[in-house]
């Protein structure tokens, strides 16, 4: 039994507790089907009725697997139609959008019959009708009319959505004879920044870059994947992944109605402390990864309450709460979802307040050095912090973080916390998520909900800046949704697609597009580079390894995990030849040794 140290930091708030036990109690049930499919050698392919029950009466994974096979049955799954409508209405966000991305799948045949039941719909099936006319964009055209009427219903509600669909219609036409990438970029001379740190302190690795520098790894897994090592059940629910370093590993979690900051011994993986930091967050779970600098660490808990702890007991040496000491607000409803940034003395958040979008504190004490305010960016987007984490980099002769919020990405002096510039074209209303890739004095930004992808050159004239669009790409050709993206050599690779993952891989200097197959499964993926591979994890659970080329796209191995009843969005990690994936309290460890 392992000794677990629980630090009270935040009062107790209301939530939904017994999560855990009932998830257990699945996931053994799930096993053991496994195990009798396996055994037996049967995988009967399950009738319309059937996927239609699982729609109406399964859990969430039950629901969204249900979604999946449909979306690939034409014709035959016309009568499924009404319920993937109805399940839309669950408290599964997660659920709400495989059933959309079925039936814009679908469209062929769910759009006709989605028209018919508007005719008749209450307002409740209406909007979600109108948020699956939305997701189907141009392939929705023809109701285009009948969304313009919608502008004068007298439910604000409804107004609004079919003023989001109009747009999104018209901008998916207006993209189509539009070849991409809309302007042209000179030749930039590239050179890949080797990473050195063995351990992996923080979210995306030592740099934010989603690069790992190991070698000795297997080129291609046995056909039901990696050798398991092991595995834990105990992290709680969340979407953070895990930080390493001498010796243990950290992430956050929520048990029963709080959220955790949780350290485990890495060779035994007895479990070494457990520090409370806010309430949980029944929705989603924890969010922010650790940030491990030295003897101590730093996280934010979705409440907006940033730590620093000890690591070897987990002792709070100072924290603050961003809305209290800084009026700080995400651009929607999620929570904060940041990993905090480390940056030689100071410590860097955003708590997306009016006159504090970005702070810096000493690292040490809390104090805080600035704060950076922004100026109005444009129209689009939303005020507040978004869900991406800040990086670093010298531009111009000086140093700046480069961060995504609610109006844009923005970069911001190092020193001072002056606002240098920013880039408002790719923002949206709803989240704005994708780390930027930067190299020398361009920036490379992504984002989803029909947005896209651009490269900025960030260019310094004496005090002035300005970021200049060497590229633009329609999302038609690359936007990235959840799982980030990586620069190995001269080309970015990365899934593409709102709640999608096709695997693409772009020329990093000119935004040509040199591959994009559709996807091998539903949802968004992670991207991890390693050894001359890419690994992809998918959030309905494969786990694909793919060979680092921009020559063509080649799927060398795949395995799925155990999975639970939530989007597995936890960023794979690989160290000291071991790969790490979580999904939700399951973390799994696989022997990459070659």
């Amino acid at each position: 039994m392992s000794s677990v140290c629980r630090r009270d930091t935040v009062d107790e708030r209301p939530v939904i507790g017994g999560y855990d036990e009932a998830m257990r109690s699945q996931f053994c049930r799930a096993s053991i089907l496994s195990l009798i499919i396996a055994a037996t050698g049967l995988a009967a392919t399950p009738s319309v009725d059937d996927l239609i029950r699982d729609l109406r009466t399964g859990t969430p994974q039950q629901q969204v697997a249900a979604a999946d096979q449909l979306a690939h049955m034409g014709a035959a799954a016309t009568p499924a139609i009404p319920a993937l409508l109805n399940a839309m209405a669950g408290p599964s966000p997660w659920v709400g959008l495989a059933m959309m991305d079925a039936l814009a799948e679908l469209h062929a045949v769910s759009l006709p019959v989605l028209v018919e039941m508007f005719t008749d719909a209450d307002v409740a099936q209406r909007l979600r009708i109108i948020r699956a006319f939305w997701s189907m964009g141009a392939r929705a055209k023809e109701v285009r009319p009948l969304m313009v009427k919608l502008l004068n219903d007298e439910n604000t509600e409804v107004r609004r959505r079919a003023q989001m669909t109009i747009a999104k219609i018209d901008a998916e036409v207006a993209e189509a004879n539009v070849a991409a990438p809309v302007r042209a970029a000179e030749r930039i001379a590239v050179a890949a920044s080797p990473v050195t740190a063995r351990d992996w302190p923080g979210f995306r690795g030592p740099r934010r870059d989603g690069l790992c520098n190991e070698t000795g790894l297997l080129k291609e897994w046995p056909s039901d994947g990696p050798k398991l090592l092991w595995q834990l059940d105990s992290l709680g629910r969340g979407h953070s992944t895990i930080a390493i370093a001498d010796g243990r590993f950290f992430t956050t979690g929520d048990r029963d109605q709080s959220q955790f900051l949780l350290a485990y011994d890495l060779a035994t993986r007895a479990e070494l402390w457990a520090v409370r930091i806010g309430a949980a967050y029944p929705e989603y779970g924890a969010l922010s990864t650790p940030t491990i600098d030295g003897d101590v660490l730093y996280v934010v808990s979705t409440d907006g309450d940033l730590l620093c702890l000890e690591t070897g007991a987990g002792k709070i040496r100072w924290q603050h709460n961003f809305t209290n000491a800084f009026a700080g607000k995400m651009m929607s409803a999620w929570k904060y979802s940041e990993s905090p940034l480390v940056d030689g003395e100071r410590l860097i958040a955003t708590p997306g307040g009016k006159d504090a979008m970005m702070v810096a504190f000493n690292k040490h004490t809390g104090g805080v050095l600035w704060k950076c305010a922004i100026p109005a960016l444009g129209e689009r987007g939303s005020e507040g912090a978004a869900y991406s984490s800040a990086v670093v980099a010298d531009i111009g002769g000086v140093r700046q973080y480069i961060q995504v919020v609610g109006r844009g990405i923005i970069g911001v002096a190092a020193e001072t916390g002056e606002f240098l510039w920013g880039y408002n074209r790719l923002a949206n209303t709803i989240a704005s998520i994708t780390t930027p890739v930067v190299r020398g004095n361009h920036v490379f930004t992504a984002n989803s909900y029909n947005t896209g992808s651009a490269l900025l050159e960030i260019k310094r004239n004496g005090t002035k800046w300005d970021a200049v669009e060497s590229y633009l790409l329609p999302a038609k050709t690359f936007e990235n949704h959840h799982g980030g993206i990586v620069l190995v050599g001269d080309h970015l690779y990365g899934g593409s697609g709102l709640n999608k993952g096709d695997p693409a891989c772009l020329e990093f200097a000119t935004g040509k597009l040199l591959w994009k197959p559709k996807a091998p499964a539903a949802g968004s993926a992670c991207v991890l580079y390693a050894d001359g591979h890419l690994i992809y994890r998918y959030d309905r659970g494969l786990v694909i390894l793919v060979e680092a080329t921009p020559g063509d796209f080649r799927i060398k191995s795949r395995f799925t995990p155990q999975r639970t009843n939530s989007p597995a969005w936890a960023y794979p990690v690989i160290h000291n030849r071991k790969l790490y994936l979580r999904d939700q309290q399951l973390l799994f460890c696989y022997d990459l040794a070659r």
